[in-house]
This record gives structure tokens, sequence and C-alpha cells, in this order.
């Protein structure tokens, strides 16, 4: 049988060796130019972090949308809609300065940047709409 599983759809001996040789060539960045480098990947633009769901603006904005929505809004639902639109707002900032950057004639890499933001709009939006979808099933 050729392919890498056995009859037993296990993975087979010969291709777990072969796993660990390739894995010994794939380890990232030797130099310390290029750890340094890959030490920033995830720092592009900040949207990745986790933010602290204690900040008093987030609060104050998750009351908000809790008064304006009434008594069926509970607080956690409430603070779903609150942190996806400071999701979106973060997002929208973000792809602002790159717009702004990309119309300073600094297109290097900029284009590819400003379309990875779509994931961080898209999960935002995605939070946003379960969030009212469920205060629609809680009211209806």
């Amino acid at each position: 049988m050729r392919g890498s599983r056995g009859a037993g759809g296990m993975t087979s001996h010969r291709q777990i060796e072969a796993n660990r040789r390739n894995a010994t060539r794939s380890t990232g960045p030797k130099t310390a130019g290029g750890k340094a480098n890959s030490s920033h990947n995830a720092l592009r633009h900040g949207l990745a972090c986790c933010i602290d769901d204690e900040d008093r603006e987030l609060s104050e904005l998750a009351d908000a949308v809790a008064a304006a929505l009434g008594p069926m809004m509970s607080s956690e639902l409430s603070l779903d809609v609150a942190r996806s639109k400071r999701e979106l707002s973060r997002v929208r900032a973000v792809r602002h300065a790159m717009l702004t950057e990309l119309l300073g004639a600094q297109m290097s890499g900029c284009l590819k940047r400003l379309n990875g933001l779509d994931r961080y709009e898209r999960a935002a939006l995605a939070r946003q709409k379960r969030a009212l979808r469920s205060l629609r099933g809680g009211a209806g």
C-alpha cells in the first residue's frame, strides 16, 4: 500500500521517521536578525492581542448598550456587543493608519496588511451578529 497510512488508518513508522527528519530542518530562524524579525510578526497592527475586559471604557460602553436596549439585554450580551463595537473601531483605526501610509507612497507590504485586516473585521462583525441574534432570540 502506498501512502502514509496503513490498513488501520494509523501513520506508519516510516512516515513518522520522515516527519521527524523534516522537522529538524524547519525549526525557524537561526540568525539573531532572523529571530528579531520573527519576534515582531504578531505585532504588526496589535489586533490579535487580547484586551482587558475590566477596561472602564468597555464597561461604560456595555452599560450604554444595556440602557439603550432595555431590560431584555443581559449584562453578558451587552458586554459582547460592546466588545464587538470596540474591535470594529480598532480595525477601522488601523485601516485608516494604513491607508494614510499608503497615500504617503509607502506601498511595500501595506496592501497585503490591509487585506489581512479583513480577518479581524469579519470576526468582530460575526461577534456582533451573534450577540444581536441572541438578543432577538431572547426577546421573541
